[in-house]
């Protein structure tokens, strides 16, 4: 009996002990010591294809290509880069595009342009950043447009380029004319990016950061301008490829180069529009009268309209009530191409939350993809934001430590990034709860 009763002694020892007997599971293995993420921010992967981009088409040809490679919904910055970091879409993280939001109590809500770093806490995901940092290890964001930085919490070391380009360039960002001359505003849109590499080298080179994301937008502000069938278009990814290399080449100076993996990619793709027909023009944005659609004004619907990448618009229906007249309102427009809803009753395309995109309480009632032959709010040539493929397409690169040779795959997600990032890294994902997954058959084993 003796060495039965030893046996039940130590079965019921090892039940009292419970969890905290067993051994944790160990951190993935470390593939890279550095990681560099490198945002081509409206860069469609058919222009990037076609163009002479060596040096990412180089990285291309040693690592992994995904050919369908898919941004989140809305295809907008703001939104993807909350994305990127968290590895979460929008109606996981909160951040649902345009520059602010209506509460609950109809109240306006900012989404972090004056202030990026206090909107943080919108941000109902955690971030790779935090992660990384939780295990010892130190980051870098730079950010061309400023408001990218809501997604940057945990991150070591940010950039705010609103704050720290040139102003007098920066203002002109948008504008398909400088002193009367395209050629000069073509060339200013390629200097905020010159300018925003040239301070992530000095920070890359004294503090080694061990992840670096940079958003460099010389392709985005081109394609608003000129759109992307103009040859400033091509003219301004190719000369990003330019500042790929200057970063690689900073790389291999601190002789880490071995050390790093190489992500490239972007935020969205890019459309086409016809800039004559203008939907809710935008008037002064401190008036109430600004970006409002006049047909639901018409039928005393109170509404509010956020832009969310010119070629989609968040509308917002304070009367809930209403939503399924204010449907059939739109739908009636020559310019709604597809109106996304969650009301039944409404009959839209598809549900919010069929494309990832409802968070209660911040989630407009309406999504309204606009078609190609108009602008919402500005008269910009090329626009985004559209459920369109043309729009939600982006390039996806990966080379360098830790990532296979050589191959070509087929689908991948822009959050799929962030898990991929921290599996290379080695760093278990705690504070991160990504939507989506680590890109394993793209990893060497």
């Amino acid at each position: 009996m003796a060495p039965r009763r030893a046996v039940l002694v130590a079965l019921v020892c090892a039940f009292l002990a419970g969890p905290a007997a067993v051994r944790p599971a160990p951190p993935p293995p470390r593939a890279a010591d550095y990681v560099l993420v490198l945002m081509l921010d409206g860069a469609r992967p058919d222009v990037l294809r076609r163009i002479q981009a060596p040096v990412i088409q180089r990285l291309a040809a040693s690592g992994v290509t995904y050919l369908q490679a898919h941004t989140c919904y809305p295809s907008q910055t703001r939104v993807a880069f909350v994305s990127l970091p968290t590895g979460a879409n929008p109606g996981s993280h909160g951040i649902m595009g345009g520059d602010d939001y209506k509460d609950s109590a109809w109240q306006t809500v900012p989404y972090g342009n004056d202030d990026p770093i206090a909107a943080q806490a919108l941000v109902a995901r955690g971030t790779m950043f935090e992660d990384a940092a939780a295990a010892g290890l130190t980051s870098l964001y730079a950010a061309v447009k400023g408001y990218e930085l809501v997604g940057a919490r945990g991150a070591t070391w940010t950039i705010n380029g609103k704050k720290t380009l040139d102003p007098e360039i920066y203002k002109y960002r948008y504008q398909p004319a400088v002193d009367g001359s395209a050629d000069k505003a073509a060339q200013q849109k390629l200097q905020l990016s010159r300018q925003l590499v040239d301070q992530t080298l000095a920070l890359l080179r004294e503090k080694k950061p061990n992840l670096v994301v940079v958003n460099l937008s010389a392709a985005d502000y081109t394609a608003h301008a000129f759109g992307p069938s103009s040859p400033y278009y091509p003219k301004a990814i190719g000369y990003l490829d330019s500042l790929v290399g200057e970063l690689l080449q900073a790389v291999d100076q601190l002789g880490i180069r071995q050390r790093t993996a190489v992500i490239v990619s972007a935020d969205h793709g890019f459309s086409d529009v016809d800039n004559r027909r203008l939907v809710a023009a935008a008037t002064d944005p401190s008036s109430d009268q600004g970006h409002k659609l006049t047909m639901l004004a018409a039928r005393g619907i109170e509404h509010y309209v956020t832009n969310t990448g010119g070629a989609s618009m968040g509308v917002y229906i304070r009367d809930k009530s209403r939503v399924p007249e204010a449907v059939a309102t739109l739908r009636d427009e020559p310019w709604t191409e597809a109106v996304y809803c969650e009301d039944e009753k409404a009959h839209c395309d598809r549900s919010l939350s069929s494309l990832h995109a409802l968070f209660p309480g911040r989630s407009p009632e309406l999504m309204v993809d606009l078609d190609d032959d108009s602008s919402l709010n500005f008269p910009n040539a090329g626009q985004h934001g559209s459920l369109r493929p043309i729009d939600m397409y982006i390039p996806l690169v990966l080379s360098g430590a830790g990532v296979g040779q050589a191959r070509v795959l087929g689908k991948a997600e822009l959050v799929d990034i962030a898990p991929t990032v921290l599996r290379l890294l080695g760093v278990e994902a705690k504070r991160m709860h990504p939507d989506g997954r680590v890109l394993d058959e793209a990893l060497l084993h």
